[in-house]
């Protein structure tokens, strides 16, 4: 994994280790608050500790005043009776925002002697400013992953076709809906990212880019969906690759398309 040194992340060694972090500066903006970076992956070695910061941002007009908590999100099977106490620190107070103003919010991660992972969610809440009663939350993840201890296992579980009617131009056309599912085995997420390709005869007729998924946590299954350009009449193959953490893992299904464009096995 690419070593990132963020300007607003410093780390401290207990001993000689690599400490890899990926700290996502693309902006997390919702309910009149612009938290930065918008997640925070780290892998770290046992033992040790890594100390980094959220930027808080008032995007409002009116001061607010801002509540950090830290919850319980997605540990491994491993870490599953261990509170976010245990290994997550993070100031935990209310401050007040001027409009249009920032703040930054220090947090500590502790490996201690922990395996696979760990996860977490800082939530940043306010109450609405206007209407009184109603409070505002910003969540954002924290994922911790101890290094050497590792297990990525996943697989395509279902992948099953379909039709899906659209409407363009008062045209009806035909669609094929792919539904797929993956589950993960191991004890650290996953965000899989690959290809759905159709191929005829061995021939490659369609090749889609699927972009980086929602994140599929250890001991879970989630599904998925693909859209496919209608085919002519006729045998295909269509073939789902995904990789994540470098590994990939494949899947294929047989399908028809008779003439009137609809979709069987």
């Amino acid at each position: 994994m690419k070593k990132i040194l963020a300007a607003h992340a410093r780390y401290i060694c207990r001993q000689t280790l690599v400490l890899s972090i990926i700290l996502f500066f693309t902006a997390y903006s919702y309910a009149g608050l612009i938290i930065n970076p918008a997640r925070s992956e780290i892998v770290i070695e046992k033992e040790s500790s890594f100390e980094g910061v959220y930027s808080v941002e008032n995007s409002l007009d009116k001061t607010v005043e801002v509540t950090v908590t830290a919850k319980n999100w997605n540990n491994s099977q491993e870490n599953k009776g261990v509170d976010i106490s245990d290994w997550l620190t993070v100031d935990n107070y209310s401050f007040k925002l001027e409009p249009r103003s920032k703040r930054d919010v220090n947090y500590t991660v502790r490996s201690k002697n922990f395996q696979g992972s760990l996860s977490g969610m800082i939530s940043f809440t306010i109450r609405s400013p206007d209407y009184g009663g109603i409070n505002l939350m910003t969540s954002v993840p924290v994922y911790m992953t101890i290094n050497g201890t590792q297990n990525i296992s996943f697989a395509i579980e279902k992948l099953v076709i379909s039709n899906k009617r659209i409407r363009l131009n008062n045209d009806e056309n035909k669609e094929i809906s792919v539904e797929y599912s993956v589950k993960n085995d191991g004890n650290v997420y996953i965000r899989p990212a690959g290809n759905a390709t159709v191929l005829k005869n061995k021939k490659v007729v369609k090749k889609y880019t699927i972009q980086e998924q929602s994140p599929v946590y250890p001991g879970l299954e989630r599904g998925f969906y693909e859209h496919v350009q209608s085919l002519p009449q006729g045998k295909y193959v269509l073939n789902i690759s995904l990789s994540a953490l470098n590994k990939t893992v494949e899947k294929s299904i047989q399908f028809r398309v008779n003439k009137y464009g609809d979709v069987s096995y």
